[in-house]
């Protein structure tokens, strides 16, 4: 067994990896959309429906956030792999970055935010609470309308062998099943 000293402990998340990685869509201050990766999101109730995605307070979606209660939560396919490469090396303060990607979007269901074309699924939320938690903060949503992708769904689950979810292993590390 490995042990890591206590210098050592900042590496901890990997021990919980892989995570499935989300496209987090916040709407900008011009009602643009802007979408970050995050891999550390999870439900945390069934009723009333809330998932919680851990955001920095550095990040420019945390701004977002603030100004806009809305948000989408996409989890994406293997496929998407580069473009989350890129949305997670570039601030959409500085540049409009899903017109960069040339990923399109859906509309909304329930809210203002759209979601993106291809992911595996979008879950639309409205932020109910955050809580500070270290350096990131949870941002805790309240589910207002979801969609999958039907040709990767079997009932609720996904069929992993056709969805082939991009799976975050830690830094630039990424698999699928």
């Amino acid at each position: 067994m490995i042990s890591y000293a206590p210098a050592e402990l900042k590496r901890f998340p990997r021990l919980l990896h892989p995570k499935l990685v989300s496209l987090i869509v916040a709407l900008r201050e011009d009602g643009r959309p802007n979408a970050m990766p995050a891999a550390w999101v999870m439900p945390v109730s069934v009723e009333p429906p809330l998932l919680v995605v851990a955001v920095s307070p550095r990040r420019y979606t945390y701004d977002l956030l603030q100004q806009n209660p809305g948000f989408t939560v996409n989890p994406v396919p293997f496929e998407m792999k580069e473009v989350v490469e890129y949305l997670g090396s570039v601030s959409g303060k500085e540049e409009d970055k899903l017109a960069r990607t040339g990923l399109k979007l859906l509309p909304p269901l329930a809210g203002k935010t759209p979601c993106i074309e291809g992911a595996l699924a979008c879950i639309e939320c409205s932020v109910w609470a955050q809580y500070p938690g270290g350096d990131h903060y949870l941002v805790v949503g309240r589910v207002k309308a979801a969609r999958v992708r039907e040709d990767v769904w079997t009932g609720a689950i996904y069929d992993v062998s056709k969805a082939k979810p991009l799976l975050h292993l830690g830094g630039d590390h990424y698999t699928t099943v």
